[in-house]
């Protein structure tokens, strides 16, 4: 049986308060704090919590130990009209990331399509972060990152590719956004991580053990795992497109050559390699006809039969069901992630604690 951990609700003003001194201790300018803890918050408060604010104390030690500089100094290379590789010079992932998928936006509202490589860079949270970011901006935004080794090959046992996520954003009808957000492993090893951590158990189908069988069952007893590729061959395939177009277009190491992000020591850059890709709607269609054409859509999935009494979702719907109850309830965090936060919470002048 998997342990059940106790949480307390934080307020999202809370966290944004310490994560902003904690990064400006560490000499990131506020452009750049910005990037990194409201795409941590907003990843969290939309219910991701493997990529939200838990991994802010990462970051940090990656900031203390060299593994990210606070002021990188980014670089654009290439001259083509709608396609740019950025230099990250080994900037926090969320910073090098956000002014990628920005310049991309831009790129597609110039001349209909914007793509931008990132190379140098390090762990930038979750996908949707970006496409967020690019919807905003009243295009469709694709996503995509390497990561380190911690899938199997279907019918491997060894880790050989990354998580590798993707997603893609754009807007609908009103307010109403489509956000898709997932990794091409069966999980994220956050789930491996947390079950670790407290003793649990892992599911049937997320891992596999280091003699071939399935690590279901307690995690305390199924020694080295490596995660399962989504939907078999077919999710092995998908890593393995993001892996050629984020580390082999740019030059950079491939999965099962980057250091793991939770591993010490931090004191060398990971070279994590991303693409932005940006639709300008209007380049293809009516901006109009298709938000309105995608509202629709969203609306006769919704209204499709359901097999039981949860009724039928499309693609974000989770997400925002959570952000309406994390908006006014809090941020959850558990035992030890709320130390974490005390810890940093400390570094603060007496004057600036929070006292969470």
């Amino acid at each position: 049986m998997t342990a059940v951990a106790s949480t307390t609700r934080v307020p999202a003003a809370e966290l944004r308060q310490l994560m902003d001194g904690a990064l400006a201790r560490r000499g990131v300018g506020a452009e750049h704090r910005g990037f990194v803890v409201d795409g941590l918050l907003r990843t969290s408060l939309r219910g991701i919590d493997t990529h939200g604010v838990r991994l802010f104390p990462t970051y940090c030690a990656e900031l203390d130990g060299g593994r990210a500089r606070a002021a990188p100094r980014l670089r654009w290379q290439g001259k083509a009209r709608a396609a740019l590789r950025l230099d990250a010079d080994a900037a926090l992932g969320l910073v090098a990331g956000t002014v990628a998928a920005r310049r991309a936006a831009e790129l597609a509202r110039e001349v209909g399509v914007g793509a931008v490589a990132v190379a140098n860079s390090n762990h930038f949270g979750a996908a949707s972060v970006y496409t967020l970011e690019m919807a905003r901006r009243g295009v469709l935004g694709l996503s995509f990152t390497n990561s380190d080794a911690l899938v199997a090959p279907f019918g491997g046992v060894r880790p050989f590719f990354g998580t590798n996520p993707m997603s893609l954003a754009v807007e609908s009808d009103g307010d109403e956004l489509f956000c898709a957000d997932m990794a091409t492993s069966q999980v994220s090893y956050s789930r491996i991580k947390r079950a670790r951590e407290a003793g649990g158990d892992l599911e049937p189908g997320w891992a596999v053990k280091a003699d071939g069988g399935d690590a279901a069952g307690p995690v305390a007893a199924a020694g080295d795992v490596a995660l399962k590729p989504l939907g078999g061959y077919k999710g092995q395939c998908l890593g393995m497109m993001v892996e050629i177009l984020c580390a082999v277009l740019t030059g950079e190491p491939a999965d099962h050559r980057l250091s793991h992000l939770y591993v010490a020591p931090f004191d060398r850059p990971r070279r994590v390699a991303h693409l932005f890709v940006a639709l300008d709607v209007a380049a293809f269609t009516e901006p109009a006809e298709f938000r309105a054409r995608l509202a629709a859509l969203l609306a006769e999935l919704r209204a499709q039969e359901a097999a039981g009494e949860e009724p039928v979702m499309a693609p974000g719907d989770l997400e925002a069901a959570a952000e309406a109850d994390r908006g006014a309830r809090g941020i959850p965090l558990n035992d030890d992630e709320l130390a974490r936060f005390r810890a940093l919470d400390a570094e603060a002048p007496a004057v600036e604690r929070l006292g969470l």
